[in-house]
């Protein structure tokens, strides 16, 4: 069986917290005996003292000028060198040893603590004195501290646990607002739910933010998607129905053979205009799924701009306008010709499309340090500055009623662009035009 995280972080408070806690018991209990040790010692060399003071010969025979056993806290025995009872009674059996408190059976049972010294007399012989205190009371008090802290012990990890579930409860709390979230998302599909986690900004704070970063991400996703799906059918449809209408009618009665190539030429361009738009999504499509490998080559984009003026020499004429090039110096970059040459091409397209009739388009190319870019300038009506943002998102149309491409140009280009390590910039504003920069890194630099 698996064991949560906040049980787990319960046993382990509670077992970290009993080790604790018998490990202070233990040093307690060793602490108390080392101190009680002290005050034997010292309580016997003071009444060994005491005792010492009130003993003596006076003409030969000893004297002792009180009671000893009247002495506080300690029994007091004198013996001979030989070992025999001068005085007092003989608490154990065991060897003299000057200056040395030991613990010893006694003889009537129970444990003493003992002190012996040596007295030494000018008008006697020397004797033996014995110092002894019971070790009983201190036994039993160290064993009643000893079972008070067993007895104490459980309880301290009942309070261990319970103090460590409530700690991981509060702290593993966001965790399962995290885990409904994600589960309602993945149950209802909706995207638009978020964690929205307040508080400390910790660990799981910021797990929470993330999280909801990545929630964001997949809505974006998802919805690109659900635009890019109903864009696509959109752009479809219409030239699908009107080559379901043109073919119908060239196919009736009403049609003569004007009428019949006329609808033929209409539909030629129709999927022409469609196989160009699958074209650019399948590209896009590759793209984004990193297949697409680059070819590359040193491109001159003083070359390609003359090669795009060539190919719209005839839509610029049919509006009146003119193409201009600077015609300077090579500019050479590193890249796949095909690929730069369409991201030109698409810009050029663009500025003849939406350019004023009768208008000029400007192509110019050159450096700027380690970069190199080709600029596309018109005198068209510009863009607005709330389509600026958007105008290289797929499919979009900044002025819908004058739609005429499909919308992918512009992203196309600036996925190429990325793709060789640039990018395209815009400048425009209402009634002064827009110039087009792809601006990519120089023959050498880095892609």
């Amino acid at each position: 069986m698996k064991l949560s995280i906040k049980l787990r972080v319960t046993l382990l408070c509670t077992l970290l917290a009993a080790l604790i806690a018998s490990a202070a018991m233990a040093f307690q209990l060793i602490g108390e005996q080392g101190m009680l040790r002290d005050y034997y010692r010292n309580s016997l060399m003071a009444t060994a003292q005491l005792a010492r003071d009130d003993i003596r010969y006076e003409d030969g025979d000893l004297d002792i000028d009180r009671n000893l056993d009247d002495l506080p806290s300690a029994h007091v025995a004198l013996f001979s060198l030989d070992g025999d009872l001068v005085y007092g009674r003989r608490l154990a059996e065991l060897p003299f040893a000057e200056g040395e408190m030991r613990r010893a059976e006694g003889l009537a049972g129970g444990e003493w603590f003992l002190y012996d010294t040596m007295l030494s007399f000018d008008d006697g012989p020397s004797l033996w004195l014995r110092c002894g205190i019971s070790a009983d009371a201190a036994q039993g008090l160290l064993q009643g501290r000893s079972r008070l802290s067993l007895l104490a012990l459980p309880g301290l990890m009942l309070l261990a646990g319970l103090g460590g579930y409530g700690i991981a409860w509060r702290a593993f709390r966001p965790v399962s607002r995290i885990v409904r979230t994600a589960e309602g998302i993945a149950d209802g599909a909706d995207l638009k739910k978020r964690i929205a986690l307040t508080g400390a900004k910790d660990e799981l704070y910021a797990l929470a933010r993330t999280f909801d970063a990545m929630f964001e991400r997949l809505d974006r996703a998802f919805e690109r998607e659900r635009q890019f799906t109903s864009d696509v059918s959109h752009e479809l449809r219409t030239p699908v129905t009107s080559i379901l209408t043109q073919s119908e009618f060239a196919l009736s009665d009403a049609a003569d053979d004007a009428d019949r190539r006329g609808a033929l030429e209409s539909i030629h361009g129709k999927a022409e205009g469609m196989a160009g738009l699958i074209r650019r999504l399948l590209l896009l499509a590759r793209m984004d799924a990193g297949q697409l490998r680059l070819e590359r080559e040193t491109v001159d984009l003083q070359m390609l701009a003359e090669l795009a003026v060539a190919s719209f020499e005839d839509a610029a004429a049919a509006k009146q306008m003119t193409l201009e090039t600077d015609g300077g110096l090579p500019v050479e970059v590193s890249g796949d010709h095909a690929m730069l040459l369409q991201v030109v091409m698409n810009l050029v397209e663009n500025a003849v499309r939406y350019g004023c009739e009768g208008g000029t388009v400007r192509l110019r190319a050159g450096r700027n340090g380690a970069q190199a870019w080709l600029s596309v300038e018109d005198d068209g009506p510009g863009i607005e500055a709330k389509d600026m943002e958007r105008i290289f998102e797929r499919f979009y149309q900044a002025d819908p009623a004058r739609h005429v491409g499909s919308g992918l140009g512009l992203s196309l280009a600036a996925r190429i662009a990325q793709l060789h390590g640039g990018r395209v910039d815009v400048r425009s504003a209402p009634g002064e035009g827009s110039c087009f920069t792809l601006i990519l890194p120089g023959k050498g630099g880095t892609p």
